[in-house]
């Protein structure tokens, strides 16, 4: 197997930590290898956690939070579809893919490349005496926290796309032979270890940094992620507690109307606005932390528009369940002038304007503007992709007091925070049965974060709380299955609650062999 170095910067231009890795695989892209005597100041603890955050934009301005996790997590759902042209794409938009699917190779190695970061970095900073180089052990702490959180989020990813993962939680130095070829863990123990790290986090991260490092882990991101392991758990009073420390804090809010309300939230210049718990940041800004770029925004617009690639083209039923009035309309392309001159424009059957020629071309689909490309035909696009934001903290504590205790008015007056802001009218608490404000809850859920990677996930969790866990899978099949261009690709035998694991990793993982992948794909 040949073997690749990947350099992770750590001391900047003075000192690099390089890994050793097999392109395709988990057993060998874990080596790592650096001289830990030369590594001895708080400085290289920093520079440490550094390195790990940039494990978020893995494969250049491509990989993981950059874009390709947001393949799994939005194709095979019912907002996000897909062009003829990507056939990784349209295997996993009409649910017909397998374990040689380059996008789950390359999202499985992204994820264990982060772990990998997270676990050098935290032996390289419990090996530094923080007290003895003028600095203290709450900082040393504080960046022990980030890598933790940054390692439970890579665990949470690989829990929710695939159940279970080895757990790997040491570095490369102190690995076994049976290390080399990790078995799989029950997903009940990674979930463990992820509250273990989510649980130190929050107590050692701080409420807020410096507007220019804002996309350091808070131990209100740490809350909110426990929040979301804990929904997905169906454990509602854990998550409605945790969602409640984060509500209490004062730490956030939601962006008023009054300041653009959700377009302004997702404006390029908009670096810092204290809804976003949690980002990939990117950045051209001079002493923004971990200046960054990716191709989020250029991948998410059509060519027409402003000269992106259209690789998330939304389908126009989604456009249509909007009010006409709802704010968050206005992040899809609803109509609009092309760059050749024409007007683009959504049919009025989907609740557009719709239009007739010559002039004006009827839209086959529609694009989010929630990560507005650059107009210019390269990579650099410099958007904040949202990883936790304040509304779903809100959202998640009206679903949990709802399946505790049925329609109460906290639920409703938690929802109605979102749909102010949205220009829409609030709802009233008579109106509710416990079924129908789930029901509520999961529209606004759904209006709220498209392409934020969240739909897959709440539709197993409505499934989920709507059959009392007999079929997760319920409101997967209701809502996918009549959008799919052949219907027969659903397949009742498949669990897709979770991916295949990839062939290349079962190939060179000794511990593993292709029955694990039985009842996964078709």
């Amino acid at each position: 197997m040949k073997k690749i170095y990947y350099r992770l910067t750590l001391l900047i231009t003075i000192v690099v930590l390089t890994v050793f890795a097999c392109k395709k695989g988990l057993n060998d892209e874990t080596y790592s290898v650096f001289d830990a005597s030369k590594l001895t100041l708080p400085s290289d603890g920093n520079d440490a956690v550094i390195g790990t955050y940039a494990a978020l934009k893995d494969n250049g301005g491509y990989g993981y939070y950059a874009g390709f996790l947001y393949w799994l997590y939005e194709y095979p759902a019912d907002v996000v579809t897909t062009t003829i042209t990507s056939r990784q794409g349209i295997e996993l938009d009409q649910l017909t893919y397998n374990p040689t699917n380059s996008v789950i190779n390359d999202v499985w190695i992204s994820i264990f490349k982060m772990v990998s970061r997270a676990n050098e970095s935290e032996a390289l900073i419990n090996n530094i005496n923080y007290t003895a180089n003028g600095s203290t052990n709450a900082l040393k702490n504080q960046n022990l926290g980030e890598v933790r959180f940054l390692r439970a989020l890579a665990y949470y990813d690989a829990t929710e796309l695939w159940g279970d993962v080895p757990l790997i939680l040491k570095p490369s130095s102190q690995f076994t032979t049976a290390d080399l070829n990790p078995k799989l863990a029950k997903q009940t123990d990674v979930e463990a270890a992820m509250v273990t790290d989510l649980q130190f986090a929050a107590t050692n991260l701080p409420v807020s940094y410096p507007a220019a490092q804002v996309a350091r882990a808070t131990s209100g991101a740490a809350k909110s992620l426990l929040t979301r392991l804990y929904m997905r758990q169906g454990q509602w009073q854990k998550a409605a507690d945790e969602a409640e420390q984060v509500i209490t804090s004062g730490a956030y809010r939601i962006k008023p109307m009054a300041e653009g309300g959700i377009v302004a939230l997702f404006d390029t210049t908009n670096r810092s606005d204290n809804e976003f718990i949690f980002v990939l940041k990117s950045s051209s800004q001079p002493g923004a932390y971990g200046i960054n770029s990716n191709s989020f925004g250029i991948n998410s617009t059509p060519w027409d528009l402003n000269r992106g690639y259209g690789n998330f083209p939304i389908n126009l039923q989604f456009y249509s369940i909007f009010d006409k009035n709802d704010a968050r309309r206005n992040l899809l392309t609803g109509i609009y002038k092309t760059i050749y001159g024409q007007i683009m424009s959504v049919p009025t059957q989907y609740g557009g304007v719709g239009g007739s020629g010559p002039d004006t071309v009827l839209s086959t689909y529609v694009y989010n503007l929630k990560y507005p490309a650059t107009n210019n035909y390269n990579y650099a696009g410099f958007n904040n992709v949202s990883i936790i934001r304040y509304a779903d903290v809100i959202l998640y504590r009206a679903e949990a007091l709802n399946e505790l205790n049925g329609p109460n008015q906290e639920s409703i007056d938690l929802i109605n925070q979102i749909r102010n802001r949205a220009n829409l009218p609030n709802i009233t608490l008579g109106s509710y049965t416990k079924t129908s404000l789930r029901v509520e809850i999961f529209a606004e859920r759904n209006k709220e974060f498209f392409m934020e990677g969240r739909r897959l996930e709440d539709l197993f969790r409505w499934g989920n709380s709507e059959t009392n866990g007999a079929d997760p899978l319920s409101e997967f099949k209701a809502n996918v299955v009549p959008l799919l261009r052949n219907q027969n690709t659903y397949s009742p035998s498949v669990n897709y609650l979770h991916y295949p694991y990839p062939q290349v990793e079962i190939q060179s993982n000794t511990s593993l062999n292709s029955d694990i992948n039985k009842g996964r794909y078709q």
